[in-house]
């Protein structure tokens, strides 16, 4: 499995935001139960980890059937996350470790992140 270049829309600084990726192979859905999920922004892809905005995520498995099992993943960057970065394009990758350790990356492409207008709610 190669990643996919794909850059997203636009998000907005200061907000919650949450990427939903289905995952599949030759059109049928992967049991990604197990999995962990990063989501790594940066502003030069030759930036060092940490002083990136990363966030790990696993698949819910609360459910029935699980989401897990259908593929589906949710990565989230809260508020707190997302309210110090600059407005500008930004470096992105979406890596997957599987329950053996094996490390994959499904997404590499560039995000535009806005300026928020309100910064503070009474």
């Amino acid at each position: 499995m190669s990643y996919t270049q794909r850059d997203l829309s636009p998000l907005v600084r200061g907000d919650d935001w949450t990427l939903k990726l289905v995952l599949t192979s030759d059109s049928s859905v992967l049991n990604i139960t197990g999995y962990t999920f990063w989501f790594t922004l940066k502003e030069s892809v030759d930036d060092s980890d940490p002083g990136a905005l990363q966030v790990t995520s696993t698949p819910d498995v609360s459910t029935s059937p699980t989401e897990a099992s259908q593929g589906i993943i949710y990565i989230k960057a809260s508020k707190s996350l997302t309210n110090s970065l600059a407005a500008k394009t930004y470096n992105y990758d979406v890596q997957q470790v599987d329950s053996s350790g094996n490390i994959q990356t499904l997404l590499i492409g560039k995000v535009k992140v806005v300026k928020d207008i309100t910064r503070s709610i009474s």
